[in-house]
């Protein structure tokens, strides 16, 4: 019995969270052409199409062939038929003073039915008597037989010798329900055709209008004219760049240091070359490029399963397998992945400052601490934010586009909050590009690190009391947060569904909750900087056993998730000693990987971290974690019919999607990044040597 309801909640998971994404769209109708939908209803017109399509089978049958059906394995989770999206919107009929255009719309049609099905066509449930020896074994477990005759009977006809003909299908306590696509024409609503349709059969179906797509219904926005306008300038001054940088390079034949930087800031044939040679400087971190290059990877390929399971799936049950699998573990505990990111951000803030200016210089010069930080990534969140609320809008489609319709309007409504670093406390579950309340959280963790990196220009032992004050405070808030909430420590955990927004919004999005990997990094920043430049000589033993410390801690961080998620899991006080600790162990044993390596005891851990195939990635990874959301959100739209769950098929959408973020990410680099960042380098130079002469002066 467990394991039924088990089933039904990760059903009813995935509905939720596709439901999440519809609901919200419907507040949100600017995407889509919300008057041209009413515009074109004309209740008098529909009645005399439909008495027309009755009587001219052929026309018809174009709408009943692009409408869905009852979808074929019901017993595995497939709850939807989507139909024919393109035929359907593709059917244009055209006699006398009849115009007959295709409209496609899903409804949701409840499995809770009362149907008359009296007068309905012979048929048995002798096929379902046959398979029932088979479900016995199924993944659906213990689920009575007479429960799945009523789950089917309300769509399956029955003769009247049957033991349930001449009734009505008892109703049944399922709040779950089938998605149908029905392909109607343009001037009615599908609440119309199906009583016509009924009417004629003496069928009464319950079911209801989840929303209409018609040709052409992306009306014109202000973030089109802004972004076509912005863009195509871009791209001229990019052309002109280019063309200018040739022309120095290859006609004239001059140096580098003789080309006018400002003029060839937006050359692509400069930027590419710069992209794509990697010198590192004295005091490098070389292995942090192979961990920001796979984690990145990582993200994305936890993404790219994420949101695949937020479409329509055809085999639902097969994710409640995989999720309670092993194969899975690397999936459900990639999150942890963003906290990588928060240590290695911790790590270069301290160690990019301190030790090349003093107290008093890095007080007074707080404002361009936080200047170059925040201009350094304003450009590539901007540009993104603005393809998301426009082109990315217009670029493809489908009957799931809706979901990237909601993307497009809440960036045209929330920009302001993204761009300001707020998102996460800021109506945090209609954020614009929904992964960025990562980057919100860094920003704020950023612009609070000053409280105590100001204490580590001084001594040693007042600097480990600040970086140990930092980590314990933010380790005590977040055990707060997890002992009073008592969430789960799987974000994917089907059997707390009811939990998944109030988790975001209370926990994962929670600059103090997570704060905790952030200041450990800055604890490692500060020790690398110690002991930068020096030769450290450890014990084989002490190596050793740091070594086997840190593996087995990070094993416990991955493979815990795995009871976690197991059906007879039923441990609280696990999951809150994961929420508050999780990270913060995870955070030390990286740091220490980091560490080993700088000094010479990574050995071939080091070498690996540091190939030259990770550079380009790293490079590109901020670029990439931005724009690869956007470009699944794309795929995931543009399919037309429901997905059928494997690793085989998933890790392929996978690789797909990591080979178009690279090429986006390095576009998006050469024409956007490259060039911003080089005119944010000159500014500042500017104003830092504007800032000496005045110094100067008043010395």
């Amino acid at each position: 019995m467990y394991q039924k309801n088990y089933l039904f909640i990760l059903i009813l998971l995935i509905l939720a969270k596709r439901a999440y994404f519809i609901d919200e769209t419907l507040k949100y109708t600017s995407a889509f052409d919300q008057d041209l939908y009413e515009r074109v209803l004309n209740p008098m017109k529909c009645e005399e199409q439909l008495d027309y399509l009755a009587n001219n089978i052929s026309v018809a049958m174009q709408f009943i062939d692009a409408s869905g059906k009852i979808p074929n394995g019901i017993l595995m989770g497939n709850l939807a038929d989507l139909g024919s999206y393109d035929q359907c919107l593709s059917i244009q009929y055209l006699e006398g003073d009849l115009d007959i255009e295709g409209k496609y719309c899903l409804i949701h049609v409840p499995l809770k039915q009362n149907i008359n099905i009296e007068n309905t066509q012979a048929r048995d449930f002798s096929d379902v008597n046959k398979i029932w020896p088979r479900l016995q074994n199924s993944t659906i477990g213990n689920v009575k037989k007479s429960f799945i005759l009523k789950k089917i009977a309300p769509f399956i006809s029955t003769s009247k010798n049957s033991m349930i003909s001449r009734a009505v299908v008892p109703s049944f306590g399922s709040d779950m329900t089938i998605t149908l696509a029905v392909c109607v024409p343009k001037v009615c609503r599908p609440k119309q055709v199906i009583n016509f349709i009924g009417s004629l059969n003496n069928i009464n179906l319950t079911f209801n209008e989840y929303f209409c797509r018609l040709p052409n219904d992306k009306p014109v926005s202000i973030a089109d004219y802004i972004s076509i306008s912005l863009f195509s300038f871009i791209l001229i001054v990019t052309i002109i760049s280019t063309s200018y940088d040739l022309y120095q390079t290859y006609l004239l034949k001059k140096d580098n240091t003789q080309i006018d930087r400002v003029y060839r800031c937006f050359s692509i044939h400069t930027n590419a070359k710069r992209l794509l040679s990697f010198n590192n400087g004295p005091g490098a971190l070389e292995c942090v490029d192979g961990i920001r290059a796979i984690s990145m990877l990582w993200v994305i390929f936890g993404h790219t399963y994420c949101l695949t399971a937020m479409t329509f799936i055809s085999n639902a049950t097969q994710i409640l397998n995989w999720l309670t699998s092993f194969r899975s573990i690397w999936v459900n505990s990639a999150p942890i992945s963003v906290d990588t990111f928060f240590v290695l951000s911790g790590i270069l803030c301290v160690y990019t400052v301190i030790g090349k200016i003093n107290r008093c210089k890095f007080i007074r010069s707080l404002y361009l601490f936080y200047l170059y930080r925040l201009l350094r990534i304003f450009p590539l969140l901007a540009a993104v934010i603005l393809l998301q609320a426009s082109l990315f809008h217009r670029v493809s489609d489908g009957p799931m586009w809706i979901n990237v319709g909601y993307s497009a309007e809440s960036c045209r409504r929330r920009w302001w909050s993204a761009l300001l670093h707020v998102q996460n406390y800021v109506k945090p579950i209609n954020v614009c590009l929904q992964h960025t309340w990562y980057l919100s959280v860094d920003v704020q963790l950023y612009i609070i690190s000053p409280v105590v990196l100001v204490w580590l220009f001084g001594s040693a032992l007042v600097a480990w009391c600040s970086l140990a004050t930092s980590v314990i405070v933010s380790l005590a808030i977040s055990s707060v947060y997890s002992f009073m909430y008592n969430y789960s420590a799987a974000i994917a955990n089907p059997r707390r569904a009811d939990q998944l927004s109030d988790y975001f919004m209370n926990y994962y999005m929670n600059t103090l909750t997570r704060a905790s990997p952030f200041f450990i990094g800055m604890m490692y920043g500060y020790l690398l900087h110690k002991f930068k430049g020096k030769t450290l000589r450890m014990q084989k033993s002490l190596v050793a056993i740091l070594w086997i410390l840190s593996f087995s801690l990070m094993a416990f961080c991955i493979f815990s998730i795995y009871p976690i998620m197991q059906a007879d899991y039923d441990e609280q006080m696990f999951d809150n000693f994961l929420n508050a600790f999780m990270r913060g162990i995870w955070a030390m044993t990286l740091g220490w990987l980091i560490f080993a390596c700088v000094h010479g005891y990574g050995g071939p851990i080091n070498w690996f971290l540091s190939l030259q195939i990770w550079k380009l990635p790293a490079r590109l990874s901020y670029a990439m974690y931005l724009i690869h959301y956007p470009l699944i959100l794309i795929a995931n739209g543009s399919m037309t019919s429901t997905y059928h769950f494997s690793d085989s098929n998933t890790m392929y959408r996978g690789m797909s999607n990591l080979a178009f973020t690279v090429v986006a990410a390095f576009v998006l680099c050469l024409i956007i990044d490259a060039p911003f960042s080089i005119i944010q380098k000159l500014l500042l130079e500017r104003v830092r040597s504007k800032r000496e002469e005045k110094i100067k002066t008043e010395s």
